[in-house]
């Protein structure tokens, strides 16, 4: 419960104008196909579809909302230069670079790096994609301007995971 608490406050963190307004014009969307499946209601199959179309628009707004903003407005081209645990230490060292592809400066950079179960069975990654072995993540708090490039030195202490197999992602926000 307490890790479910965390994922909610690091998700509303990071909501800006742009998001909440994208989301309004989705839901204004669904407000459209909705009004228009009930002035239809008395029709055959049309209401039935309307609805249908409104809800599948509600329930994709924050699919939309994450597509926007990694492909469009915070898109970033990552490149790891090293990234692996050390030799002698229990520390996961990321040597990287970061650039702004996108059409937004960058203020905030979120690195996650997910121990996965060792195993690669469907159940093994159904539990990876819910719920992990492990997860490290740091926030990078760094300012990066639209075409620049940041060079970034990251590491994890106690990483006790070192014959497991590991997922890293990089996602930059406002």
């Amino acid at each position: 419960m307490h890790g479910l608490k965390e994922v909610f406050l690091a998700t509303f963190e990071r909501l800006g104008y742009i998001e909440f307004g994208i989301f309004f014009v989705v839901f204004c969307c669904f407000l459209l196909f909705f009004g228009l499946a009930l002035a239809v209601y008395s029709k055959r199959f049309l209401p039935g579809m309307l609805f249908l179309l409104s809800f599948i628009i509600l329930f994709s707004s924050p699919f939309v909302i994450k597509y926007i903003m990694q492909e469009k407005l915070y898109k970033t081209q990552v490149h790891f230069i090293k990234a692996s645990p050390l030799q002698y230490a229990d520390t996961f060292f990321i040597d990287m670079d970061i650039k702004n592809i996108g059409k937004k400066t960058l203020h905030k950079c979120l690195v996650n790096l997910k121990i996965l179960n060792k195993k690669t069975t469907r159940l093994n990654n159904l539990k990876n994609l819910i719920q992990p072995q492990k997860s490290f993540s740091r926030l990078l708090t760094q300012k990066i301007a639209i075409n620049e490039t940041q060079h970034f030195l990251v590491m994890f202490d106690d990483f006790y995971y070192r014959d497991s197999p590991y997922e890293l992602e990089v996602d930059c926000f406002r």
